[in-house]
C-alpha cells in the first residue's frame, strides 16, 4: 500500500529551512517577498479569466449581430424572388447558415 504524501507539508518545510539558512533577522524580508511573488500571479491568473470572458462576450455579441445581419440578408434575398422554389431554395440556406451561428452562441454560452 503506497503513503498518500502531503506535498503542502513538504513544501512548508523546505520554505522554512531556506529562510532559516538565509540567515536570521531576515525571515520577516523573506516572507513579504514570497507573499509579494504569490500575489503578483493571482493578479495574472485573475487578468487572465477576466480577458477571455471579455472575448466570450465579444464573440457572443459578434455571433449576434452575424444572426441578425444573415436574417436581414436572407429575408431580403428571399423577397425580390418571385418563384417559390427559389425562396425555398434560400431559405433551406438560411437555416444552415443560422445553425451554425447558434452552435457557435451556445458554445460561447456554456464556458
Amino acid at each position: 500500500m503506497v503513503k498518500p504524501i502531503s506535498l503542502r507539508l513538504r513544501n512548508a518545510e523546505i520554505l522554512a529551512q531556506a529562510r532559516a539558512a538565509l540567515g536570521r533577522g531576515r525571515e520577516q524580508e523573506l516572507k513579504q517577498a514570497h507573499n509579494a511573488r504569490v500575489m503578483e500571479r493571482a493578479r495574472g491568473i485573475v487578468a487572465q479569466a477576466r480577458e477571455q470572458d471579455r472575448l466570450r462576450r465579444v464573440a457572443k455579441f459578434s455571433a449576434l449581430k452575424a444572426l441578425d445581419q444573415v436574417r436581414s440578408a436572407f429575408g431580403s434575398m428571399r423577397a425580390s424572388m418571385s418563384s417559390d422554389v427559389d425562396q425555398q431554395h434560400w431559405r433551406e440556406r438560411q437555416e444552415i447558415v443560422e445553425r451554425e451561428l447558434q452552435e457557435i452562441l451556445t458554445r460561447a454560452s456554456r464556458r
